[in-house]
């Protein structure tokens, strides 16, 4: 079929309307596919972040246990020695 006799039959404002929702969809499909790759990096980066979170908790606690038993030997040691 051609232009004008789309135009023709349909009139003005529906074959502008055809054309403008053609161009909506292939701009809504290029624009789905770029960010896709965007947010599926951006996901990654997030998990990652999130796993460094927990794992320096986890190291704090430990520290923080660690230190805390250092210092019950050592008062056990002080008082026991004066």
């Amino acid at each position: 079929m051609d232009i004008f006799q789309i135009i023709e039959t349909l009139g003005i404002p529906i074959a502008v309307a055809i054309g403008l929702a053609y161009a909506l969809m292939y701009l809504i499909k290029f624009i789905t596919k770029e960010i896709k790759a965007d947010i599926k990096n951006l996901y990654e980066i997030t998990v990652k972040l999130i796993d460094s979170n927990r794992k320096s908790k986890d190291e704090t606690k430990k520290m923080y246990t660690a230190m805390n038993v250092i210092k019950d030997i050592m008062i056990k040691f002080f008082r026991n020695g004066k």
